[in-house]
């Protein structure tokens, strides 16, 4: 809960821009009342969420982001502004909270996506376009599939 506490702390206090003694009182009650609640989050080991597999996941991740990013300018500026947005539910194979969690929030970090809901091994994604929402090539699920789970037989 500590290192939890700390970010907090300090990220309390680069807002706050204030050392009065309230403002330090109450940055530290916050922080502490945030560890506190996440304490849960820290069972999750470190090393998964810094393994070098994960750390391999995000220069691909980042270069879709910056993909897609490209993609969304080039609708916003077609005269025609072809968007046709859709919400989809798409099944995913992943097994375990940590990677669905991923996957949602890989979704969302995308450009022109966003993951509305998550029900049970289920996503509910908003796309921009048709295209966009098309999960099904399972790029992205093989990726985080291959940083969070066990291989299978």
């Amino acid at each position: 809960m500590l290192p939890v506490f700390s970010v907090c702390f300090a990220f309390w206090l680069a807002l706050s821009g204030s050392a009065a003694p309230l403002h330090l009182i109450l940055g530290a009650v916050s922080s502490a009342a945030v560890a506190w609640a996440n304490r849960d989050l820290e069972m999750v080991s470190l090393a998964a969420r810094i393994s070098p597999r994960f750390l391999a996941y995000l220069p691909w991740l980042l270069k879709e982001i910056a993909v897609a990013n490209i993609q969304v300018v080039r609708l916003v500026l077609d005269p025609r502004l072809p968007i046709d947005p859709v919400v989809v539910r798409f099944d995913t194979t992943l097994s375990s909270d940590l990677a669905r969690t991923t996957f949602a929030n890989s979704i969302t970090l995308t450009p022109g996506t966003v993951t509305l809901d998550v029900e049970g091994s289920a996503l509910v994604v908003h796309a921009v376009t048709r295209a966009m929402a098309d999960l099904a090539g399972g790029t992205m699920e093989r990726r985080i599939a291959a940083v969070f789970e066990e291989p299978r037989p």
